[in-house]
């Protein structure tokens, strides 16, 4: 599966399986993002202005399909 970030630095994309857990993309997206940006800020939303917007750190153990994305 293919899934698609936007931050303020531009898009980029990660794979990963249905059953990857949320918690576990974290490092994944630091590496995309500025050396300086602070873990405890990233959030994951629906929609690129802000929709459901949810800290990743309150997906620990949620997984992708669980949200609803295929």
């Amino acid at each position: 599966m293919l899934l698609r970030f936007q931050s303020r630095n531009g898009q980029f994309r990660l794979t990963a399986e249905p059953t990857t857990e949320f918690q576990s993309l974290l490092a994944q997206i630091l590496e995309k993002l500025p050396p300086d940006t602070e873990p405890s800020s990233v959030s994951l939303s629906n929609k690129p202005q802000g929709g459901d917007a949810r800290k990743i750190s309150q997906l620990k153990g949620v997984t992708i399909q669980q949200v609803g994305l295929k």
